[in-house]
């Protein structure tokens, strides 16, 4: 009898532990988890409700139109140049931008001289806006009398016509991205520094060379890092807005206008609330596939 108390005395401790709630962290949480509620997913919610109407703001929702706007988006034209362009910046950062803080955070970790000043001067230009430097940029680029164009002169090239020559627009956006990889830049530098010396000692002791050592102890101590990064990449690329606005303005001939630079115009320049809701949650679901996809090969590795 005195074990079966002691025994049930023992499963309402436990039982009384589990169900023990932990305050401190939810106190902590709260706000972030508030906000991201409140940024994020109600605006979505918000989108995906509105792409459902004829959106009227003097007089909301408007008229109920079932599917009429992902109709009117599959049988544009504009849509779908919106969405080549918008794969076609993909692949374009991706082979320009993606491996530039990887290459520069091995780099830096070779580094024994001033490392610490050179990751300050790397992390510097994130506090210049993004729209000043793109500005910037965009005057380098002028065809009559911008810097690029006068310093190619000097060698006999040029000029060139970077933000009004269709074929050129693309890459010349995301040119200044290569240099703008700090942040990325120091979150790879901080996953090398936690590979143990020992494992690299070792490799050198066995002969491997650097070449050797990257594909067997780095990069695979990277890979959960390049995964996560990839998934931020990914986001960025597809709901990237700024640099097409202010250089180009999705010109020429709309070579560089994105979804999002439609969704932007659909909204505020047209006043087509529900066709901007319907491109977003085309956005998403696309975004959130290629996610997906990560995922899942992430996994299956």
């Amino acid at each position: 009898m005195k074990s079966v108390l002691e025994a049930k005395t023992k499963y309402a401790v436990g039982r009384g532990k589990k169900l023990k709630i932990r305050w401190t962290p939810i106190f902590f949480l709260a706000p972030s988890v508030v906000c991201f509620l409140l940024f994020k997913y109600y605006p979505l919610l918000q989108a995906v409700y509105m792409s459902f109407f004829d959106y009227k703001v003097v007089n909301p929702p408007g008229t109920f139109v079932g599917l009429d706007n992902f109709s009117y988006l599959f049988h544009s034209s504009e849509f779908w140049n919106g969405l080549k362009n918008t794969f076609a910046f993909f692949i374009i950062y991706f082979v320009l931008t993606f491996w530039v803080p990887i290459v520069q955070a091995i780099l830096l970790n070779e580094v024994r001289v001033a490392n610490k000043t050179i990751r300050v001067l790397y992390l510097l230009p994130t506090a210049v806006p993004s729209v000043a430097g793109y500005l910037l940029w965009k005057w380098l680029y002028n065809p009559d009398y911008g810097l690029l164009n006068f310093l190619l002169e000097h060698v006999g090239l040029g000029p060139y016509g970077w933000l009004n020559d269709p074929a050129m627009a693309k890459w010349a956006i995301v040119i200044p991205a290569m240099f703008g990889t700090g942040m990325s830049m120091l979150i790879y530098y901080s996953a090398l520094q936690g590979i143990p010396n020992e494992n690299v000692e070792a490799a050198k002791i066995d002969g491997a060379g650097p070449w050797r050592r990257m594909s067997a102890i780095v990069f695979p101590s990277l890979k959960f890092i390049i995964g996560i990064q990839f998934i931020a990449f990914i986001s960025g690329v597809f709901l990237s807005f700024d640099p097409m606005y202010i250089m180009t303005g999705g010109g020429p001939a709309n070579s560089t206008r994105t979804l999002s630079m439609l969704v932007f115009n659909s909204s505020f320049k047209e006043f087509r609330f529900g066709v901007a809701g319907a491109i977003s949650l085309v956005m998403f679901v696309i975004i959130a596939f290629i996610t997906y996809l990560q995922i899942r090969f992430s996994k299956s590795d």
